[in-house]
Order: structure tokens, then sequence, then C-alpha cells
């Protein structure tokens, strides 16, 4: 957290749609100074979201290499990600948020994470649900044991793609697991358009199946031209809980252990309610924020390797795909896995 001497300055590059939102979440946190928006684009700097005193770069190379910002987030598209992340704690960032991707390949999140001990900069990439009031709840719930043991979580949500969207399932997944995956068989979809970013970037939707410690299992269906809001299914063998996001709806049945199902004797389960004003819809700001303030706190995990978990799933995804849909374990050790490059935003 700030020493409390002096806001932490802070800049942000990128001023796309999320560029923006992360603008507006840093102008109302009073322990930071927003000083400057870089973006190459002189139209997006020209965004009205943009508070008067900001300094509207195009170049951020003056800034980062002068020690201008204590506090570097970065929502640029992935390509960028790795080199905007080193030269950040190159110039003396104490705090860097990524936005997902962290980075193209396993290799460049290896840096980043390398980088950041050296450096004793802390990281972060911004898995929004891992900081979204829902599944913080959620993931609660599970580690009490109040609905027995967890076995399976299903995530489906329409859009680009595996690397685009698909990744905050993976993060999503381990954190409400607490627990690492330890295997991944994937189906990659051919691209079913050009990507809106641009045509040299390709980002496929597909179904990806995680295996993680402890026998849970996670399946991931990122379906590039499908319908119907990001939804969430998570079973356990005392109680099962569905989320809709578009809807805000939460729908938890718990089951009573204690009644032993048989022949005319059926299991006996039972709707419970959530936590009154508990959404399965958040606003984005409020998961910026969530992530921005454990970035900046002296809690632990932010040192990228979240990050770093979501790119090697990605990575093996592609690796099982390429196998004929075959399982692949984590972690990845070939060099060649490690250097695959994937151009996804």
């Amino acid at each position: 957290m700030s020493d409390g001497k002096r806001r932490l300055k802070a800049a942000v590059f990128g001023a796309g749609p999320h560029g923006q939102r992360i603008v507006s979440v840093l102008a109302e946190m009073p322990e930071i100074e927003l000083v400057a928006v870089v973006d190459h684009h002189a139209k997006a700097l020209a965004a009205g979201s943009i508070p008067a005193g900001v300094a509207r770069l195009e170049s951020g190379d003056a800034l980062m290499a002068g020690g201008g910002a204590d506090l570097v987030c970065i929502a640029t598209n992935g390509p960028s990600h790795a080199s905007l992340a080193l030269a950040a704690m190159a110039g003396g960032a104490r705090y860097v948020m990524i936005e997902k991707p962290m980075a193209c390949s396993l290799g460049e999140c290896n840096a980043i994470v390398t980088r950041a001990r050296e450096t004793g900069s802390r990281i972060t990439v911004d898995h929004a649900r891992c900081y979204a009031p829902p599944y913080l709840w959620l993931r609660e719930q599970i580690a009490s044991g109040r609905w027995g043991t967890l076995k399976t979580i299903w995530m489906q949500r329409p859009g680009i793609g595996l690397g685009c969207n698909a990744v905050h399932s993976f993060a999503a997944i381990a954190m409400l697991a607490g627990a690492p995956v330890e295997r991944v068989t994937a189906w990659v979809d051919p691209p079913v358009g050009r990507n809106p970013r641009g045509a040299h970037y390709v980002d496929p939707g597909g179904l990806v199946v995680l295996e993680l410690a402890g026998g849970v299992r996670g399946v991931v269906a990122q379906i590039e031209d499908g319908a119907g809001p990001m939804s969430a299914d998570i079973h356990l063998t005392a109680g099962r809980v569905r989320l809709d996001e578009r809807f805000g709806t939460i729908e938890i049945v718990e089951r009573d252990l204690s009644v032993k199902p048989g022949p005319n004797r059926p299991a006996v389960m039972d709707k419970v309610e959530p936590p009154a004003g508990l959404s399965a819809h958040t606003a984005m700001s409020t998961m910026v924020r969530g992530c921005l303030e454990h970035l900046i706190s002296d809690r632990g995990g932010a040192d990228g390797l979240d990050g770093r978990a979501s790119i090697e799933v990605l990575v093996a995804a592609y690796e099982s795909h390429d196998r004929g849909n075959q399982p692949v374990s984590l972690p990845l050790t070939s060099q060649e896995a490690i250097d695959r490059w994937l151009p996804v935003t």
C-alpha cells in the first residue's frame, strides 16, 4: 500500500474501452494520482473519460525511463503486454497490472515473473472474476465444506476467444477450487470470422477440460458464435450453484446427505436463497477496483503466477488439440511449448 506520505503516481497504457474503465476507477481512488494515459492513437487520447490535467501521450518511453509512475496499468492488446510490463519494471514501477492475457507465450510470462522477483515489483493480471463479490463468496462457501466436496465447475460464454475470454474462466476455476490445474484436454475451433481487432490476431473458441489437483474437473466452453449470457455451474456432493451473469441470478440447491436415497425414497434437496443483495452480475468497475486494491496492498498473491497459470492452460489447450485431443500434463516443460506464441488479445 502507499506509505501514506504521498499518493501513488499511476499511468495507463491503452485508451481503448477497458483502458478508459481503468482510468475512471483510478480517478476515484484517493490513494492514486493519475498522471498519464498513453496510446499511439491520438483519437483514443481524445476520450472524455480522461480527466483534465492528466498527460495524454502517444509514447510512454520517456515516462517509464524517467521513473514517472509507481503504478502502471497495461490495457493494450496482448502482443505488447510483455514488453510494456518489462519496461515498466525497468523504469522503477513498483506495481504493474496487466489486462488479460498476461502475454502471448509462456516464455514471455516467465520473463515477467522473473523480472518482478528481481525488482521486488508486485504484479497482477486483471482476471476480473477473481475480484467479483459473488465469486469470492462462492470460494469461501466451497472452502468451508458447506456443500460437501467440490466435483466440477462448468463455465460457458460466447465470443472471442480462448485467449481473450476463456483465460478468465481458467483463472476463476482455479480460484474457486483453490487448486492448480494438472492436465488439460481441448478442442480448438476454427475461427468463425476475422478478429475485430485485426486480421493478424487469431483467437477462436473451443472446449477445454481441466483436471485440477484433488480430483476437481473444470469444463470451459468458449463459443465464438454462441448466444446467451456468461454462466457458471458448480457441482458438489451436497449442493449445486448456478450463476447467470446477465440476469444476476444465483440459484442454490442443497442436498441433505443424511437421507440415503433408495427405492421410493428420493434424495432430499432444497432450494435456498443467496445472501441478500448478492447478485451474479458485478459492474466491471467494481472488479477492476478490487484488482487494483489487492495489487497495491501488502497481501500475497501479486506475483503474476495466476496470470502465468492461465497462459500455461491456454498453451496446453493448443498442444492437446494438435495431439488429437490427448490430455497434456502440466507443468509444460518442452522449450517448444514454452516458446509457442499465440496471436491472442
